[in-house]
């Protein structure tokens, strides 16, 4: 098996947010975020436009592995935010949720994660991993 790792591209939205799916669809955090199936579809749509944004992104690195074996497909991705100091003029893509997601949960849990990030690393710039998945190998997302 020879694996490449590259940059990702516009195509390649789709393929991450179909990755982040199966790594993660059945994670209990994840399903009470997005609580039911409906939610959890458009939810799909809602991380490949999210991907398609951080591609875009200068400040946001978003790479793709790729098995040369399978004609290139695309295995795995990871996503990492770079370093930016509060002085830069500088807005992250934001995320935009689907209808009937539950924010309550989303947004305590986005509490407690930022409350850690500002006690253990402040204000000072850092590398900041967002996302890496690979699909379980027990599923097949063709």
């Amino acid at each position: 098996m020879a694996l490449k790792l590259l940059a990702a591209r516009e195509m390649d939205a789709d393929r991450i947010a179909d990755i982040h799916m199966a790594a993660f669809g059945t994670n209990l955090l994840l399903q009470a975020q997005f609580p039911t199936p409906a939610i959890r579809d458009e939810l799909r749509g809602c991380i490949a436009r999210k991907a398609l944004a951080d591609i875009h992104d200068a400040k946001t690195a978003v790479l793709i592995v790729q098995d040369e074996g399978e004609q290139n497909k695309i295995i795995g991705f990871a996503k990492w935010h770079l370093p930016v100091s509060v002085s830069e003029d500088y807005e992250e893509p934001v995320w935009l949720w689907p209808a009937g997601t539950n924010l309550a949960v989303l947004d305590e849990w986005t509490e407690i994660v930022e409350a850690a990030k500002q006690r253990i690393i402040g204000n000072e710039p850092y590398y900041r991993q967002s996302g890496i998945s690979s699909p379980p190998p027990i599923l097949s997302i063709a």
